[in-house]
């Protein structure tokens, strides 16, 4: 399933990611969590699953917050932006 938010914020995360020297390829295919006012990407390597199932997933590194305020989109980099992203 596509995520509704990246879908509709993708061209100021892409601009974002331009401007802040950061892949935005890489940003597409993260992992995905979101409510109607926040989107977080977050890291998930497949070929370290241990075959735990949810497990495998927790927790997941968390590598852009991103978050809409009335005065437009927020972006808080975390420890691992430039690790996942750069």
């Amino acid at each position: 399933m596509m995520c509704p938010r990246f879908e509709e914020w993708s061209e100021q995360i892409e601009k974002y990611c331009v401007d802040n020297g950061l892949n935005f390829e890489k940003a597409k295919k993260l992992s995905k969590c979101w409510n109607k006012d926040t989107l977080g990407l977050q890291y998930y390597d497949k070929d370290q699953t241990k075959g735990l199932g949810l497990l495998d997933e927790t927790p997941l590194p968390l590598v852009l917050m991103i978050r809409k305020t009335q005065s437009g989109l927020i972006f808080e980099q975390t420890e691992y932006t430039r690790q996942y992203l750069a």
